[in-house]
């Protein structure tokens, strides 16, 4: 469950099979996690404390220059308890008297001043100094951020930052120069911390403030960048990041428990009682998926199964990658096999997340759908009697798996496992035809066909894109249609649409092979926002205005007419409103935020988790695919790029600030968001996708899908260019 309220993570954990008495005081701490991670399934590593350095005071003798020494040669009972609890260490000098030391892994000098003045004569720092140490603990946050950790703890160095931290919490007014406020009672440590706290925040990381400087870093952080405090954890105060690390084997037992503790089985009366649905979850590479996979598919439902979940599995960390096409042609494939098989889903959850869900996670993850079966192969049960077989050794949990779950165990007709190595609660299913996926990889590796042990659609596929080839796998393809059987989708309110699809009437099937638009863009965009999991060329055929997106004419028959087929990325768009709940969708042109109401929108752009442009003042700003860089990019001054271009376009919509903006390519595999600056209300945005709105927004992050892909045909003579050509150069009326 992603985001959940209050109320559903406490009644997620008293589901959790916990002593009469509860979690105590770990129930506390689970929900803060779940809180902050917003998620019921938070983890706590990697992790890394970040200590702040700095002197406080006129005085020119560093009071925590033995401190640092201590802690970066590992002598501290700080730095031993880090490596105790696995916990990455760093010191960052931001404002002592000492000098630097040499840079290394444990250490960093950013400092922005030495020592500080007297906060009893005049102000400790400047605001200009402030802001310099908060922008120092945000770029520690984005280093953070960028190594992957997911837990960030921090604190200062000591006992004076312990009395400067209380002149911060004390301040508790508003002030329309927070840093310069912040700044006459406050250090460099507590600025650092305030950025890092902020920061971290907001690229999503969980913050762990146990001392009473990292509480007054937050402290100012949530004054600076409302809303911060929802990701901060707080612990009890111990100097120098010893209360942080104190803290971690809490967060640690609560991970666990969320994690790991089976559900309550609560009794239930008879008359309440409603039938039991049978799920099966069928977990695999499906590296292509097979005739054998679906085989075990359709079996499973003709034993009485109510629904297969197939769920095509995410990276592994505990071994070496083995897959061979990317996600998104796993993705595409898996749909593309089963599609049409009733009562299956295909769960692309982890390809799009780029996770692995431990088989044991799965029970809570969907169990809400019926009673859930495992399918594992033979394999998997082979040493069972013995406790050593492959779901005792490799799964996460693995004997509370085999003493608790249900299993369909897989197996030739003929051949069923030993009675002694079956699980406690299982079903055997008798099935043929089994080959590895790697042999067919090795098949059509050289030069071989994967058929018959791909489907007819996945084999077209494999081959339409030279997948596990070794070669390059094209971004166009030309084809020639053999038996057209079309899906057709027409601009219902445009008379000429319907009057353009007649002559391709005949050609409309139930099974299509293509889905023809008529119309325009419009008509297109929502045509693949509707249909885009089918895993069917688009054809379009222009019966709009300009149609940079449709073919301008198609035979009749379209038997034998030559295609061209352009694989495009759609996009993945989160959006985060403003009462903090968070919307996924697809975007297969564009995604843009503008101003919603009469003041300009402020807006910060971040590039991979780097702030990029601190500020935009504007009407709204937009990220484009190539197909949706002819559209409103284009009104925003950018240039329209070929389809198969591998770049993302980003443009500004009347950018006041910063002067001289012009819209820029970037890398179709960058992650761009955009996140409002408005805290008080006075300028707040809103959101669209493909032109379509979803409302008031705070911020929006998109990327490319690693799922959704599109393919769209035009005939050989589309010319994007002399369309772009006409729209800026009308021809002028005859004289």
């Amino acid at each position: 469950m992603s985001n959940p309220t209050q109320n559903e993570i406490r009644d997620h954990i008293a589901a959790l099979a916990a002593p009469e008495g509860g979690l105590g005081e770990l129930m506390a701490v689970a929900e803060q996690l779940c809180r902050a991670q917003g998620t019921l399934r938070p983890v706590t590593s990697p992790r890394r404390l970040v200590l702040f350095a700095a002197d406080h005071g006129p005085d020119a003798e560093s009071r925590v220059g033995d401190a640092i020494h201590d802690l970066t040669s590992g002598a501290s009972a700080t730095a031993v308890l880090a490596k105790a609890t696995g916990t990455e260490l760093i010191v960052v000098d931001v404002g002592t008297w000492c000098d630097g030391l040499a840079e290394s892994p444990r250490y960093r000098c950013r400092k922005t001043r030495s020592g500080s003045g007297d906060a009893g004569a005049g102000p400790a720092l400047t605001a200009d100094e402030f802001r310099a140490a908060f922008s120092a603990g945000q770029k520690e946050a984005e280093l953070a951020h960028a190594a992957g950790v997911r837990v960030l703890a921090a604190d200062a160095i000591g006992a004076d930052s312990a009395a400067v931290a209380e002149r911060v919490l004390a301040l508790h007014e508003p002030a329309d120069d927070p840093m310069g406020v912040f700044g006459a009672v406050g250090g460099s440590d507590v600025a650092a911390l305030a950025g890092l706290v902020a920061k971290a925040s907001e690229l999503g990381l969980t913050v762990l403030a146990a001392g009473a400087p990292a509480r007054a870093g937050a402290h100012v952080a949530e004054r600076v960048a409302p809303g911060t405090a929802a990701r901060v954890i707080e612990g009890r105060g111990s100097p120098d990041g010893l209360g942080a690390l104190l803290a971690l084997p809490a967060l640690d037992a609560a991970a666990a428990v969320l994690a790991r503790t089976a559900r309550r089985h609560v009794d239930r009366p008879a008359a309440r009682a409603k039938p039991t649905r049978k799920v099966a979850v069928f977990t695999g590479s499906f590296d292509p998926p097979t005739t054998y996979h679906r085989k075990v598919v359709e079996l499973l439902r003709e034993k009485g199964f109510d629904e297969v979940i197939v769920r095509p599995s995410g990276p592994r960390c505990d071994g070496p990658e083995v897959e061979h096409a990317k996600p998104v042609h796993r993705a595409i494939l898996t749909d593309l096999a089963f599609k049409d098989v009733p009562g299956v889903t295909v769960d692309l959850s982890d390809l799009d997340d780029a996770t692995f869900t431990p088989h044991f996670s799965l029970d809570d993850l969907l169990g809400d759908r019926g009673e859930l079966w495992h399918v594992v192969p033979a394999e998997f049960v082979t040493g069972g009697r013995a406790s050593e077989s492959a779901i005792h050794n490799k799964w996460e949990l693995g004997l509370d798996a085999w003493a608790t779950r249900r299993f369909v165990v897989l197996h030739p007709p003929g051949a069923a496992p030993d009675a002694d190595d079956l699980p406690p609660k299982c079903q055997l299913l008798a099935v043929d035809g089994h080959i590895a996926t790697a042999d067919i990889r090795l098949r059509v590796f050289q030069h071989g066909n994967a058929r018959p042990d791909v489907s007819e659609q996945v084999d077209e596929y494999i081959r339409r894109y030279h997948l596990f080839t070794g070669l390059t796998i094209p971004r166009e393809t030309r084809v020639h249609l053999s038996g057209p059987r079309l899906k057709i989708v027409a601009a219902d309110r445009s008379e000429k649409a319907l009057r353009a699809a007649e002559p391709f009437r005949h050609l409309e099937s139930p099974d299509p092979t293509h889905i023809l638009v008529l119309g325009g863009d419009g008509t297109m965009l929502q045509a693949i926002r509707d249909h885009w999991r089918l895993r069917l060329p688009f054809l379009g055929l222009n019966a709009g205005t300009l149609g940079f997106l449709m073919n301008e004419r198609l035979p009749p028959s379209l038997e034998n007419t030559e295609i061209v087929l352009y694989r495009m990325p759609m996009m993945r768009v989160d959006a985060e409103l403003p009462d903090g709940k968070r919307v996924q969708s697809l975007a297969f042109a564009d995604a843009w935020v503008e101003r919603d109401s009469g003041q300009a929108a402020w807006l910060k752009i971040d590039v991979d988790g780097h702030t990029q442009v601190p500020r935009v003042v504007g009407d709204g700003l937009l990220v484009a695919t190539p197909a949706g860089s002819s559209a409103y990019a284009r009104a925003m001054g950018a240039t329209s790029v070929p389809l198969t271009a591998p770049v993302f376009t980003l443009a500004g919509s009347n950018v006041f600030r910063p002067r001289f903006w012009k819209p820029v390519a970037l890398p179709e595999t960058a992650h761009v968001s955009f996140t409002t600056l408005d805290f008080n209300g006075k300028r707040p945005i809103r959101g669209f996708i493909d032109g379509q709105p979803i409302g008031p927004v705070k911020s929006m992050h998109i990327r490319v899908s690693t799922v959704a892909n599109v393919e769209l045909g035009f005939t050989p003579e589309f010319d994007l260019s002399a369309r772009l050509l006409r729209s800026m150069f009308p021809p002028s009326d005859p004289l």
